[in-house]
């Protein structure tokens, strides 16, 4: 139970370490790019797909979480 909690607290940090860099990134772009319209509707897309990325992450992960300690509950159970 306990590397499953791990393993969601890893995916969900290198996830944001991700955005961070992203982020990050944009912003140096942003400052020093023409084109300014271009780089704020980057910036925009991968922000906006990647909140409900991470929540549907979340969601599956403590889902099967949930349902392995059901599983093995119940099995403890009948032993």
């Amino acid at each position: 139970m306990m590397t499953h909690l791990l393993f969601l607290i890893l995916v969900i940090c290198s996830f944001f370490f991700f955005l961070v860099t992203v982020a990050k990134d944009l912003l140096i772009l942003l400052i020093f790019s023409k084109n300014k319209l271009l780089v704020l509707l980057i910036f925009s897309i991968v922000f906006l797909f990647s909140l409900p990325f991470i929540c549907a992450l979340v969601f599956i992960i403590s889902f099967l979480l949930a349902l392995g300690l059901i599983c093995s509950s119940l099995f403890n159970l009948q032993s």
